[in-house]
């Protein structure tokens, strides 16, 4: 090797050296930053603000139940104007697994000092308590700043070692000072009787799932449509996701060969996707229309382009089929249970994101189907469009969608009256 060339390959292994190192650094500063950021937490202390109006703190073990928790917000917010929900777990979450309209930290230790720096930043007007035990450290503390407390999910001590012996009566008197207490099941509702708590403090039992409020929609509008329509067999696609585009127009294109009545209307979950859809849509040689355009589907239409958001619900009330955009391509872009409690019978992709709860609740029913790609979307449609099989899935849509609410509806209730007294307190 020249003394060139040996000069040049030292130099470069040099620079990859200094390369490697940097890189190492910025790692190493990516964890100091995520190591303080769990320490600041666990201190109680947080860097978002707290955000003005009403605030509800739920403490949770994970996300799992987050989806039935959220649903409470909107319905909340209709009543009682700003009203915000900090959600918190003992271990760290993913962000995507955090809905949208929420705030997230992780828990603080539960210890005084952490629990003071807590309450005293985020000051909850109603705290949701999840852990399926009682602290008596966080209660202590919630009951000196004299705020509410609602237990869901309940359930007695499970170690009755001595040491847990010694604070049955500490436990039973901070459950005392508890609003209201709805166990997870029977048997947890009869240990806690047991226990001593009162049985006045019991309310319902069972698991909170996610509230399913039926989509309004312009009725005049969804009936002009309707006879326009003419009896034409519509699916769709609701808040689709570019990257499964491709897919459902691969499965739509083999549908039509055997049912050529058969509309797609097709809702982007970004609007202003439609546009530039349209114009795809056009040079790939589909007969199409769109919302911009044209108020309906034209009756030789293949696919129609809905290109408002706040439509959604209506064609939801046209279509027999929905699939869930964002399901083939990262996540859930709607809410599953919507359609369902139309009667739309529900179809999804792999990836159900924060509503894969609600996606397992409905197939477990038999009131929905996942599916894997074009393919197989296709196959379920085809099945689907048999008038005697979209009917038994939506009776199974709806069961869902209207059973085993109670948990909800009572909590629900109980948090109007919670945040009517803290506003009054407050003089908002």
């Amino acid at each position: 090797m020249s003394l060139i060339r040996s000069s040049l390959l030292r130099r470069l292994q040099a620079l990859q050296g200094k390369a490697s190192s940097k890189g190492r650094a910025s790692e190493r500063a990516a964890q100091d930053d995520a190591a303080q950021t769990v320490a600041h937490a666990r201190r109680g202390k947080s860097d978002q603000p707290r955000p003005d109006g009403l605030l509800i703190w739920a403490c949770l073990p994970d996300l799992s139940e987050v989806e039935a928790l959220s649903s409470l917000l909107p319905p909340l917010q209709a009543e009682m104007g700003d009203v915000s929900l900090l959600l918190t777990t003992q271990g760290a979450q993913t962000a995507d697994a955090v809905p949208h309209d929420a705030l997230y930290q992780l828990s603080p230790r539960f210890e005084p000092a952490a629990v003071r720096n807590f309450l005293e930043h985020w000051q909850p007007d109603v705290v949701i308590w999840m852990l399926p035990e009682i602290d008596l450290v966080v209660h202590g503390a919630l009951k000196s700043a004299g705020i509410r407390v609602i237990w869901l999910g309940a359930r007695a001590p499970q170690d009755r070692g001595l040491t847990q012996r010694f604070k049955l009566s500490a436990l039973r008197d901070a459950v005392v000072e508890i609003d209201s207490i709805l166990p997870k099941d029977g048997a947890s509702r009869r240990e806690l009787l047991q226990l001593g708590v009162p049985s006045e403090k019991i309310e319902v039992t069972g698991i909170l799932q996610p509230l399913s409020q039926v989509p309004n929609c312009d009725t005049e509008e969804r009936d002009r449509i309707a006879q326009k329509l003419d009896a034409r067999p519509v699916w769709l696609a609701a808040g689709v996701d570019p990257r499964e585009e491709n897919a459902i127009l691969s499965a739509h294109r083999l549908l039509i060969r055997k049912s050529h009545r058969l509309l797609l209307v097709m809702i982007p979950q970004d609007p202003a996707r439609a546009s530039e859809l349209t114009t795809q849509l056009e040079q790939d040689s589909w007969i199409i229309s769109s919302r911009s355009k044209d108020d309906y589907p034209h009756r030789d239409d293949q696919i129609f382009v809905v290109d408002r958001d706040d439509e959604c619900a209506l064609w939801m009330h046209l279509a027999s089929i929905t699939l869930i955009g964002g399901t083939l391509a990262g996540g859930a872009n709607r809410n599953p249970l919507a359609p369902a409690s139309l009667g739309s019978v529900v179809l999804y992709g792999p990836d159900g994101g924060r509503h894969a709860a609600s996606l397992d609740r409905l197939t477990r029913a038999g009131a929905a189907r996942r599916v894997r790609d074009a393919a197989t979307l296709a196959l379920e449609i085809e099945h689907l469009l048999a008038p005697d099989k979209a009917a038994e899935m939506a009776m199974a849509a709806w069961d869902v969608t209207t059973k085993g609410a109670e948990v909800g509806e009572f909590l629900m209730r109980r948090l109007l009256d919670l945040l009517d007294e803290a506003e009054s307190r407050k003089g908002l």
